[in-house]
């Protein structure tokens, strides 16, 4: 891989060509992201150059954005993904509402990704080591035996935990306006949150557009629910294409659509502000109800939190949904709902579904919260995938064929690779399982079988030598199927 600079500087220009090396090692994968590079008199001890030229050297590096300063502690090497591969070539899928069928393989795939037996790199879930479990369950142990009884033999209100509504409403000061304690519905994750809101807003036969790809468990339920997709192109970078969305709700009644701007799944994008109000802006002119994941938005790489489309609707039409499955503990089950108009409905489907979500896990939840562990334990987590993203981006970089092409997603923690067009990514499945890796065949998101030659990898585990022995694996796999 070539540097910006390599064929312009000249040869007497010593900190270009350390740069330059160092770059290189970076993008070689000899230095990780989040790596603290050597210190300035190290490196002048090691290379022989002044340590000027190892002073412009790394002024050099930070200019090009490979590494980042720290005061009081050095260098590092910055989790940046926009250099090291293209986007995908997304698919252009002719919008036409069609029924859903989600392979029988699917619960296969599932299963898979939740054995312990198999290195995890297809679901979409965090390694323990980096969830605050200890801090969770401390509440637990100085809850009163009175309050125990009540917690363990009562019911949950329907809407969810008091406590942790209200601490809801709170953290979406600053993103969502207006939301209050009793909008909130509190569901068992963020997929019943979905699932509920959906049911809300449509009937058996009706169309409900989603992005290409899309996240699978959506076209799930809209098959279980006897409903047709409508798949409407979409930019790994920029999300939805607005122009193709007109077109589609044009030529066809569209009930409600289920978008995800925010750290697509499996994209990565986030919308750009000026398009999330654009696209609320039209569906509400034609009132159409959208629903949306916002499942991963805690968990972006830059500096503020993205908005969600919810807080640029101004008739109640974005029903919003989110859950701690990404951030806390998806063994807890936790999730809401904000679902505007159609509060009582999602209320009484949740009634109708499971009476209440499990008192005692809101209260750990809400305990959490309010002690003030979340934005602290944010934090780490997020430099913590930061990193694993880019150092996943890079070994599939440097061990997979060079036709190879990635997301560069600005949150979350999943990849979406394309292939070359011969490959399989079933196949790829399927002998990554023998091999006791797990991952997930790109065909499963699209209604209409798209992506047959894409893959999705979850970076959700810290980077090792195993991760690194499994992409090693992956790659032969891919390259002996070529």
């Amino acid at each position: 891989m070539k540097t910006s600079t390599q064929a312009e500087f000249k040869p007497n220009f010593r900190y270009l060509r350390l740069a330059d090396e160092i770059e290189n090692k970076i993008m070689e994968g000899v230095y990780k992201a989040g790596e603290k590079l050597s210190s300035i008199r190290k490196l002048h001890d090691q290379t022989g150059f002044s340590i000027t030229t190892v002073y412009q050297a790394y002024i050099e590096l930070e200019k090009r954005g490979v590494v980042e300063p720290r005061e009081k502690s050095g260098y590092y090497v910055k989790p940046l993904l926009r250099q090291i591969l293209t986007s995908p070539e997304m698919k252009k899928p002719l919008a036409v509402p069609r029924k859903v069928t989600i392979d029988s393989m699917a619960y296969s795939i599932v299963e898979a990704m939740s054995d312990p037996a198999m290195l995890q790199l297809g679901g979409t879930s965090v390694v323990p080591d980096l969830l605050p479990y200890k801090q969770l369950f401390r509440p637990v142990k100085t809850i009163s035996n009175s309050n125990l009884k009540d917690i363990i033999t009562k019911y949950e209100n329907p809407a969810g935990n008091y406590q942790l509504r209200r601490q809801l409403a709170k953290r979406s000061l600053g993103y969502i306006q207006n939301s209050t304690v009793d909008e909130i519905v509190i569901t068992n994750g963020c997929i019943e949150a979905v699932s509920l809101c959906l049911q809300a807003v449509a009937n058996t036969g009706d169309t409900i557009v989603v992005e290409s790809p899309t996240y699978p468990w959506f076209l799930q339920i809209i098959e279980d629910l006897n409903m047709f997709a409508l798949e409407v192109a979409t930019d790994p970078i920029s999300g939805i294409e607005l122009e193709s969305l007109r077109k589609a709700l044009e030529k066809n009644d569209v009930r409600a659509c289920i978008f995800v701007p925010n750290f697509h799944n499996p994209l990565g994008y986030v919308m750009p502000e000026s398009k999330k109000i654009e696209l609320v802006n039209l569906l509400n002119n034609r009132n159409i109800p959208v629903i949306e994941d916002d499942i991963h938005g805690d968990l972006h790489f830059g500096k503020t939190r993205p908005v969600p489309l919810k807080a640029f609707d101004k008739k109640g039409l974005v029903l919003y949904c989110s859950s701690f499955s990404k951030t806390l503990s998806p063994g807890l089950r936790v999730g809401w709902a904000m679902p505007g108009v159609f509060l009582e409905k999602v209320k009484r489907f949740k009634l109708n579904s499971s009476i209440a979500s499990p008192t005692m896990n809101q209260f750990i939840i809400s305990e959490f919260l309010k002690n003030g562990h979340y934005d602290r334990h944010l934090r780490r987590l997020r430099t913590a995938l930061k990193n694993q993203v880019r150092n996943m981006a890079l070994a599939i970089a440097r061990y997979f064929p060079k036709n190879t092409k990635i997301t560069a997603p600005e949150g979350g923690l999943i990849l979406w690779v394309q292939l070359d067009e011969k490959l399989d990514g079933v196949e790829i499945y399927e002998e990554a399982r023998k091999r006791k890796i797990a991952i997930m065949p790109g065909f499963l998101c699209s209604g209409s079988k798209s992506y047959k030659n894409f893959i999705r990898i979850s970076c959700g585990n810290p980077w090792s030598e195993e991760i690194e022995e499994g992409i090693i694996t992956l790659a032969k796999i891919i390259n002996g199927l070529l």
